[in-house]
C-alpha cells in the first residue's frame, strides 16, 4: 500500500506538468480548481492581520468585575478610541487605541493623564484602522 501511494505521488508532478522541448520551459496544466483551493488555503493561514503599533494601558486590576466596570466608563466618555481588555494572569489589563505611531500614541497619552494618572504607553500588535480625532 506504502509503494502505491509513493508511486502514485511520484507519477502526480509528472501528470501536471509537461515540458516544452524548444524553449526548456516547464508548463503546469492543472484544473483551475486546484489554484483556487491553494489561494482560499493561503488565505485562511494568512499570519497576520495587525501591524506594530501601539497602545496605551489606563487600567490593571486582579478583579474582573472593576476592570469591566471601568472598560464601560471609558467606552462612554471616548467612544471613538478602540478599547481592549487583556488577560495576564493575574492582572486584566484595559488598554486603548490602534496607534500607528509614537506620536499619535502620545497625543492621546497626554490627553488622558489627567484623568487616568497611572498610564503605560505599550507597543503592541495593532489592527489597522481610520483612527482620527
Amino acid at each position: 500500500m506504502r509503494k502505491l501511494i509513493f508511486g502514485a505521488a511520484l507519477l502526480l508532478p509528472a501528470l501536471l506538468q509537461a515540458q516544452d522541448s524548444l524553449t526548456g520551459k516547464v508548463v503546469i496544466d492543472a484544473d483551475p480548481a486546484v489554484n483556487r483551493i491553494l489561494n482560499r488555503r493561503k488565505d485562511f493561514f494568512r499570519l497576520d492581520s495587525t501591524a506594530a503599533g501601539y497602545r496605551i494601558q489606563v487600567f490593571a486590576s486582579t478583579d474582573r468585575n472593576e476592570a469591566m466596570l471601568e472598560l464601560e466608563n471609558f467606552q462612554l466618555k471616548y467612544p471613538e478610541i478602540p478599547i481592549y481588555l487583556k488577560y495576564d494572569s493575574p492582572n486584566f489589563k484595559l488598554r486603548v487605541g490602534d496607534f500607528s505611531s509614537k506620536i499619535e500614541a502620545q497625543y492621546w497619552f497626554a490627553r488622558l493623564s489627567e484623568e487616568y494618572p497611572r498610564l503605560f504607553l505599550v507597543p503592541d500588535r495593532v489592527n489597522p484602522r481610520n483612527f482620527s480625532e
